[in-house]
């Protein structure tokens, strides 16, 4: 199960924000909330798509959804990426399951 979030980056903090994330993607990845791995952050390219960024994390299951937000340094690196991005601009979280792994009801 993947959490997707789309999110906004301002302009003036798009280049201190992309390093940033890889100073900082090893930390990332080995700070995460128990049962949380994350894959990475995306940036749209020339016009594509409603947002400028995208971040995913792998879940374990629904129950990663109710383990926290990490160690000391997960918050640290929360704060800092909260810091980086314009949330006030809107953002769209999505928790998506691969058709394999999806309950259809009808």
């Amino acid at each position: 199960m993947q959490y997707v979030l789309r999110y906004q980056v301002p302009s003036a903090k798009a280049t201190a924000y992309r390093s940033w994330l890889l100073e900082n993607d090893q930390a990332l990845r080995d700070h995460a909330a128990e049962g949380w791995h994350y894959l990475g952050t995306w940036f749209t390219v020339r016009g594509f798509g409603e947002y400028a960024a995208e971040s995913r994390w792998d879940l374990t299951g629904y129950e990663a959804l109710g383990s926290g937000f990490g160690d000391e340094i997960a918050q640290r690196l929360l704060g800092e990426w909260f810091d980086m991005i314009d949330a006030d601009a809107g953002m769209d979280a999505t928790l998506l399951k691969s058709a394999s792994e999806v309950d259809i009801f009808n």
